[in-house]
This record gives structure tokens, C-alpha cells and sequence, in this order.
């Protein structure tokens, strides 16, 4: 027989095995002081890891993307944007033109000068012009490290002053006045919260882009800039400006989903707290209820509640394919409320028609165009934010305005950029486009081979 000692001639001795199952052939051997730890934890560990490698992998290929690319291109300084300084032009010109046109049976009416609204108009776009020219020849690198948080505070400060010093007019508080001139904070948060996310975006992309697991993820891309939003949006609301609330919120998180942040998590937190706001704000002011109520309805008093919406239909189907003709206009005589400013752009359709609307229409859609292809020239995250961010903030009110003016969104104060007649909404504007100019002038092109 063979002998089934070992070497030595001792047995071969086998490894203890572990109570309560197989492991396999395999002792589980413990270093002193280490902790046992159970399959489930191990399995976490596990999972841990692999997420981690995920990530470090995706980070390794986002750079080696990021080195293709910078291999393909080349920055380059030089004038602004002529297409865009062009469209930002003819809509200035525009407006003023159909502010004239629609304010002049008001004017009159006011004070005998139907050149009334037109003068402080001119006035309201020249300081913009000046307010465009400055911020187009400031280098933005100036004020990306602590700019935006500066714009933010000074926001957040007058949006809080307009609440206790602020006039009321109707059910809202939105103006602060200094004697014949009018402040609106609300126009002045937009920008403020577009370069306070931009700012914060640029600065905590890696971490965002590299957070693991739940809690990280969270926290970088979803609760930190919602600490941006939410107090404006909060700040706005108490105003009882609900239109300027929805506005702020769709920029916010408009810039969030471009700057990288989490889609999933961001329109999940985002659509939960949005429904609860807007339906506790409904609940505490009777007045919204009672405008949901009137759009909703079918037996609505045209006399009443839907007066202006209705003359407002009225306007734009009663002029036609070709319109009336410029100054022509039946419905700026005291039918239309807010002629020349909310309510603007029915005039346009009654005075140049079907064809004149598609023609407003089809240049804020070149304005937008424009200011996407700049954005995706823009040097850093920053700027290209800071670009986007204006660029929907204009669309996404001029659109709504359009929409409210044909009755198929709830009648509620939003203006017309460019066209509608305004104080320091214009005059933010101008200076919101300065900013998108002076981004406009430093900018990546392919390499010419």
C-alpha cells in the first residue's frame, strides 16, 4: 500500500474550517485586532470599490476627451459677436418702435403728450446702452471669483427691502421707487442667481462629477444649488410675484442640468418642492386661485376677470395675415389694458399681422441660436454658464409672454424683452447682453489645418 504520510512522514494537516458552512477549502485567517465582517458588509465594500473605479475611469476619460479637444482648437480674442450685437440691435429698435405705437392713445390720454412712454423709453435704453457698452469692454474674469456672490447679496438685500418699503400695486410688491424711477429686484436676481450657479458650477465640478453614492451626490449636485435657489425663488414669492418665482426656478435648474448636475436627483427635488409651493401659494392668495379659476372656466365674464385676455385675442385675430398697418391699432384704445407692456405683443399682431408675429418669433429663435453657439465657444464652464443661463432667461420669458398674450397659459405679469416697455427690466437687459458680448469676445475655434 502507498503510504498517505507526507513528507517527514507526517500527515498533511488540513485548514480549520469554519462553523456554519463551506468556505470553499480556504481558512479565513484574521489578522490580530481585525474585525470579522459579514458577507453583506464585504458585499458593500465590494460595490463601494466598483463605483470608485467607475469614476476614476470616467474622470480618465472626460480628460483624455478634454485633451482632444484642446488639441483640435485654439482660443482667440477679438471683436464681439456681430450676429448677436445685430439681433440685439433690431430688437431694441423694435421695441422702441411698437412702445411709441401702442403707449401713444395713453400718453395722450395722461398727460395731452402721446410721446409720453416713448421719451422715458429712449431714456430707460440709453443708460442700457451704456450699462451693454461697459460690461462688453469688462473682461468677465474680472468679476468670476467673487462677482457673482457680490450680485447675489446685493439681490437678496433688495429683495428683502422691496417687502417692507416697497409699493404695492394690486396684489403684489415688486418696486422699489426712487421718486419717478422704479426698481424691480426680482429682474435684478435673475442675473444674480444665473453667475451665483455659474460660480459654483465652475469652482465644484470635479466634485460633482466625482461624488459617490447617495449622500455625495446629493449634496453636490442637488442641495448646495438649491441653497442658491430656493431662498430666491422664496424671497420672489413673498412678493406675490408667482410668474417671477416660475421664471427663476426654470433658469435655475436649466443651468444646473447644463453644468453637469445629476438629471435624475435635480428634476425629482425640483418637481416635488415646485408642486408644493405653487400649490400652498394658490392655497394663501385667493387672487391665483381666482386667475386658475378664470382661465379654466368656460362661462368666463369677458367684462370682468377675462377683460384684457379677451381684447387681447381680440387684437391679434383681427389683424389678419398682414395686420392693419403700423399705428393702426383699434384695441390700444383703452381695450387692451397694459398696451404697451405686458399685453405688447398683441398690438404687434394686430398692427403687422400673422407674418409680423412670425417674424418677432423667428428672431428671438436667431437670438437664442446665437447665444447657444456662443455659449459652446466660451472659454470656461463659467462663462459658457453665465451665456446659457441669459440666453434661456430671455427665451424662456419672451415665449411665456407669447403664451399668456394668446391664452394658453393663466394670465399673469410677465413683459416682452426687448419690446415691452420697462425701466430697470431694460436696462438689466442691456446689461445682461453687454456680459454675453464681452464673453462673445474671447472664444475657441478649430484649428485651420
Amino acid at each position: 500500500m502507498a503510504d498517505n504520510k507526507g513528507r517527514g512522514g507526517k500527515r498533511p494537516v488540513r485548514p480549520p474550517q469554519r462553523r456554519g458552512g463551506s468556505t470553499g477549502g480556504r481558512a479565513a485567517v484574521r489578522k490580530p485586532g481585525a474585525v470579522a465582517r459579514s458577507g453583506r458588509e464585504v458585499e458593500k465594500v465590494g460595490r463601494r470599490d466598483l463605483v470608485r473605479t467607475k469614476a476614476e475611469l470616467r474622470a480618465i476619460r472626460d480628460e483624455r476627451r478634454e485633451t482632444a479637444w484642446q488639441n483640435e482648437v485654439e482660443r482667440v480674442r477679438g471683436g464681439v459677436d456681430k450676429i448677436m450685437l445685430a439681433l440685439i440691435l433690431l430688437l431694441v429698435t423694435l421695441g422702441a418702435l411698437m412702445v411709441f405705437s401702442a403707449s401713444y392713445p395713453t400718453g395722450y390720454a395722461e398727460s395731452g403728450d402721446g410721446f409720453k412712454y416713448l421719451k422715458k423709453h429712449l431714456i430707460y435704453a440709453g443708460i442700457g446702452a451704456v450699462a451693454m457698452i461697459a460690461a462688453t469692454l469688462l473682461p468677465y474674469r474680472v468679476y468670476k471669483k467673487w462677482g457673482p456672490i457680490v450680485a447675489y447679496g446685493i439681490a437678496m438685500v433688495l429683495l428683502a427691502v422691496v417687502l417692507v418699503i416697497g409699493r404695492s400695486e394690486g396684489e403684489a410688491k415688486r418696486w422699489i421707487y426712487i421718486g419717478s424711477f422704479s426698481v424691480q429686484p426680482s429682474e435684478i436676481m435673475k442675473v444674480a442667481l444665473i453667475l451665483a450657479l455659474a460660480w459654483y458650477i465652475d469652482k465644484y465640478r470635479d466634485r460633482m462629477k466625482n461624488a459617490i453614492g447617495f449622500r455625495e451626490i446629493f449634496k453636490y449636485n442637488v442641495l448646495y444649488p438649491f441653497c442658491f435657489i430656493a431662498p430666491a425663488c422664496l424671497m420672489v414669492l413673498l412678493e406675490k410675484h408667482l410668474s417671477g418665482t416660475v421664471i427663476l426656478a426654470l433658469l435655475g435648474i436649466s443651468v444646473m442640468l447644463i453644468g453637469g448636475c445629476s438629471i435624475k436627483y435635480t428634476l425629482i427635488s425640483s418637481t416635488i418642492g415646485g408642486v408644493l409651493a405653487v400649490g400652498l401659494f394658490i392655497a394663501k392668495n385667493p387672487y391665483a386661485l381666482k386667475r386658475l379659476v378664470t382661465f379654466t372656466s368656460d362661462d368666463v365674464d369677458i367684462l370682468g376677470a377675462g377683460w384684457q385676455t379677451h381684447q387681447g385675442v381680440l387684437a391679434i385675430g383681427s389683424g389678419g395675415l398682414f395686420g392693419l398697418g403700423f399705428g393702426q391699432s383699434n384695441q390700444k384704445h383703452s381695450y387692451v389694458s397694459m398696451a404697451h407692456n405686458d399685453f405688447i405683443f398683441s398690438i404687434w399682431c394686430e398692427e403687422l399681422g400673422f407674418i409680423g408675429a412670425i417674424f418677432l418669433i423667428a428672431l428671438f429663435v436667431a437670438f437664442i441660436w446665437r447665444g447657444y453657439v456662443i455659449a459652446m465657444r466660451a472659454p470656461d464652464t463659467f462663462s459658457m454658464l453665465v451665456v446659457f443661463g441669459i440666453v434661456t432667461q430671455v427665451g424662456v420669458q419672451a415665449f411665456l409672454n407669447m403664451m399668456v398674450v394668446c391664452d394658453i397659459i393663466p394670465n399673469t405679469g410677465i413683459s416682452l424683452p426687448f419690446i415691452s416697455y420697462g425701466g430697470s427690466s431694460l436696462i438689466m437687459l442691456m446689461g445682461e447682453m453687454g456680459l454675453i458680448l464681452s464673453i462673445s469676445r474671447r472664444f475657441y475655434r478649430k484649428k485651420e489645418l
